[in-house]
């Protein structure tokens, strides 16, 4: 379980984590930003959720911060170093059990109040009254933490805890394979007449994953793991909501529509910002799996040598 103290340990860690930050921001290049110079996508929202598993939500959301902050080129930069640091404190608060030392309050209903908000963020702006299935991905997440609640929590801190064999929960594996078989039949045409249900199909599969994937390693010697991904994921669209939030609020004050309207709309044919919302749900899905499958290779290789050197986490007995 990441440490809410602040040590002489935490903030060295922070130090480091906000130089590395800093160095991939600057010197890493990301997926650029169309009509927004300088501005990119960077490595940063893949390690970004790593920093509060490892030094804690409000360290975390420093640290992320203070990189993005000092390696900004640009306006829009400025306002996007958020979207890591917020990423950083969902996925800190999602591997604690308790938000502070003496309190009772665990931390997973923090993250899913904060992806809550977020989403709502969404439906209060003119493109999301009108692309109103577009979080299908954030509803993902949030069902996600509302399900395991605790549980991810009790096994991110179970690293260094010998586990052996594999320990199935059919219940979980049975529901994921009803949720499959609801999530295809939501794409069939004779059930999209009326409300596009095809768009809820990509949420019930995620769900459907997830919890066929713990009913596979959630109990047993891989149950850390899949606490590492379901953390980076809820982290990494908290992100990916908070940038599109400042991406819509900055149009025709940072980014001039016009661009947005030759660079995205005419190519595409599309008519307006919101079915471009739309159009970019399947890239957007991919984009963020891929993110979360490299921050768990990286999480649980980081955060395992941090263990075993003695500088995260009390031994486990």
């Amino acid at each position: 379980m990441a440490s809410v103290e602040l040590s002489a340990k935490n903030v060295a860690l922070l130090t480091i984590f906000a130089g590395l930050s800093f160095i991939i921001c600057r010197f890493i290049p990301g997926i650029p930003i169309v009509g927004v110079p300088e501005a990119s996508i960077k490595f940063d929202a893949v390690v970004a959720p790593l920093y509060g598993m490892i030094i804690g939500p409000y360290l975390g959301f420093l640290a992320a911060l203070i990189g993005g902050l000092i390696a900004a080129g640009n306006p829009f930069s400025v306002l996007t170093s958020f979207c890591t640091a917020i990423s950083a404190m969902v996925a800190g608060f999602l591997t604690l059990d308790k938000i502070s030392k003496n309190s009772k309050i665990q931390g997973w209903p923090l993250s899913a109040a904060i992806l809550a908000a977020l989403i709502a963020g969404w439906y209060a702006t003119w493109v999301g009254q009108k692309a109103i299935f577009y979080p299908v991905l954030h509803f993902a997440g949030l069902f996600a933490i509302l399900i395991t609640r605790g549980w991810v929590a009790s096994s991110f801190k179970e690293i260094g805890v010998a586990k052996g064999g594999w320990q199935f929960k059919p219940a979980s594996i049975l529901s994921g394979v009803i949720l499959f078989v609801v999530g295809y039949m939501f794409t069939k045409p004779y059930l999209n007449e009326v409300v596009p249900l095809n768009y809820l199909s990509l949420p019930v599969y995620i769900i459907a994953a997830i919890l066929i994937l713990y009913g596979i390693f959630g109990a047993g010697k891989f149950s850390f793991l899949s606490s590492v991904f379901l953390a980076s994921y809820c982290g990494i669209i908290a992100d990916h909501m908070l940038g599109n939030l400042i991406f819509i609020g900055t149009i025709d004050i940072l980014i001039p529509f016009s661009v947005v309207e030759e660079y995205f709309l005419k190519p595409l044919g599309l008519p307006d910002i919101p079915s471009l919302f739309m159009y970019m749900v399947p890239v957007s899905a991919v984009e963020r799996i891929l993110m979360t499958v490299a921050a768990t290779i990286v999480g649980v290789g980081l955060i395992s040598g941090l263990y075993k050197a003695g500088l995260i986490f009390k031994k486990q007995q």
